[in-house]
């Protein structure tokens, strides 16, 4: 598998690959979960794909298997823009070294008992590239469900505020520290012992 980000998003060279990946977020997050509407051209964009965001795109040979966004937090992002009550314990970061990091998502059929290891091996990829840009946080709304994955990878989680209901389960806004042992514990869980990001 490649793990690549793409950072300018409207290169013609980068279309086909960001075209696999909003058909690939349709899937999950129009067709399976029904948070957004249906589209047309069967492909999911929201307000926040925009020329700042920055794509995590997993393949395997020709398919898009899983992917992510992130957005630096002094710019409009889902956080600011659709949750901006939510942050009651602490203040929601407005900072270019903070990103948001959302649009994750595995494809289905890669679903399985190895599912936490390509999980983790994402979150290494973000955790390397975040780091490349000299950045120090990510985070954003999270299901609380993930928080017990992020600690195994003894990830140093920072909690902003309560959590709320969404679609009868608990999400908080947290981030995490960019740091080198945060990357270790990632790669451990990942099964990888260097550098995940393809050049």
């Amino acid at each position: 598998m490649q793990f690549r980000f793409i950072t300018r998003p409207h290169e013609p060279e980068h279309l086909p690959q960001l075209d696999a990946l909003f058909r690939a977020r349709h899937v999950v997050y129009a067709e399976e979960l029904g948070w957004v509407p249906r589209s047309e051209d069967g492909l999911e964009r929201d307000a926040f794909d925009t020329c700042a965001a920055a794509y995590l795109v997993v393949t395997d040979g020709e398919e898009v298997v899983a992917g992510s966004r992130l957005i630096q937090t002094n710019l409009p992002h889902l956080l600011s823009e659709v949750f901006p009550t939510i942050c009651n314990r602490k203040s929601m970061p407005r900072d270019p070294h903070v990103a948001e990091w959302t649009r994750g998502f595995i494809v289905r059929h890669r679903r399985d008992e190895r599912s936490k290891i390509l999980m983790a091996q994402c979150c290494a990829a973000v955790l390397e590239y975040w780091m490349l840009m000299g950045h120090r946080q990510v985070g954003g709304i999270q299901d609380r469900k993930w928080l017990a994955l992020w600690r195994l990878m003894g990830w140093k989680v920072h909690i902003h505020g309560d959590a709320i209901d969404i679609d009868g389960a608990p999400w908080l806004p947290a981030y995490f520290d960019v740091t080198e042992s945060a990357l270790e514990g990632a790669r451990r869980i990942g099964q990888v012992s260097g550098p995940i990001l393809s050049q």
